[in-house]
């Protein structure tokens, strides 16, 4: 049988990133966290907390905690349909999410089920293309994602096509491609891309000039909001969603560079296959969001 107190000290180390941190949260000394720790290593007879920095958990350290996470769900419904709730407990789900999705339409998608439900979110902020690694190592319920496939033990939902734009304001293509956006000119404009994982830009250039490989200058901008500002400020060009973007585009603010190199990106929900009220919950308004913009 599996000790919650446990569980809860497992999950905190991890989560809070450190044993002073989970301390704080459980609110007990951090020799305590370290000792229940130890025991429940000693208990299982496996390692499950790399003493890093931050901790991290092994293989079976993650099961746990996602074995924590799925009995929270389920004790989060069950008090709620014996009404053995009322002095209104939070329940936290982690959840994986893409900045731009954060920025934009998440938010506004979930704003109504958040003000039904007593509901916290952990966000875990991350690539598209890398959101689904989370829920894999069971880090997260359920995250937004470009993969289709659900990941084993989860069921996946489509969301919404997006289209990412290549943009720069006018002078700045004046200024960098007045001959065209060609190999020459891309090898020496300032090109904005979020961060080392974002594929939008290669993606981009490979459809532009296939099987061609251009190197060329990059501004590293790890915000959604700034990295529109820095197209803006004609400081480089970058791929963008349109949906973000439509005021700064119909003002003639922000031009599409070039038409054909445009990157469809598909977003899907991902979530544990387990059913429970506030992950079904979660799962419709996500949907639902998107067939009432259709």
């Amino acid at each position: 049988m599996l000790d919650n107190i446990f569980l809860e000290a497992l999950a905190a180390v991890i989560e809070e990133g450190g044993f002073d941190k989970a301390a704080l949260k459980l609110n007990i000394s951090q020799s305590a966290v370290s000792q229940r720790i130890r025991n429940f290593e000693e208990q299982l007879g496996r390692v499950l907390v790399v003493r890093s920095n931050p901790p991290e958990p092994t293989e079976d350290g993650r099961k746990l905690i996602k074995h924590l996470h799925t009995i929270r769900l389920m004790e989060h419904d069950l008090n709620d349909s014996m009404g053995l709730n009322p002095s209104g407990e939070f329940v936290t789900l982690p959840v994986g999410v893409n900045a731009d999705s954060l920025a934009t339409w998440f938010l506004d998608a979930l704003d109504g089920f958040l003000k039904e439900h007593n509901v916290l979110f952990d966000l875990y902020v991350d690539d598209e293309n890398r959101t689904h690694e989370m829920l894999r190592r069971g880090e997260v319920v359920g995250c937004i994602g470009t993969v289709s496939k659900p990941v084993k033990g989860c069921r996946s939902d489509y969301l919404a096509t997006f289209d990412y734009l290549c943009l720069s304001t006018p002078d700045f293509y004046k200024r960098w491609f007045k001959d065209g956006f060609n190999r020459e000119s891309v090898a020496k404009a300032p090109a904005a891309v979020f961060n080392r994982k974002d594929e939008t830009q290669s993606q981009m250039l490979a459809k532009v000039f296939p099987g061609e490989s251009v190197a060329h200058p990059i501004f590293y901008i790890p915000s959604t909001e700034s990295f529109v500002d820095i197209i803006c400020r004609e400081l480089a060009y970058g791929m963008v969603p349109e949906f973000q973007v439509e005021e700064e585009l119909e003002s003639g603010q922000l031009i599409e560079v070039v038409p054909e190199g445009r990157v469809p990106v598909s977003l899907y929900w991902h979530s544990w296959n387990v059913e429970t009220t506030l992950l079904e919950g979660l799962r419709r308004e996500l949907v639902g969001y998107f067939k009432n913009k259709a």
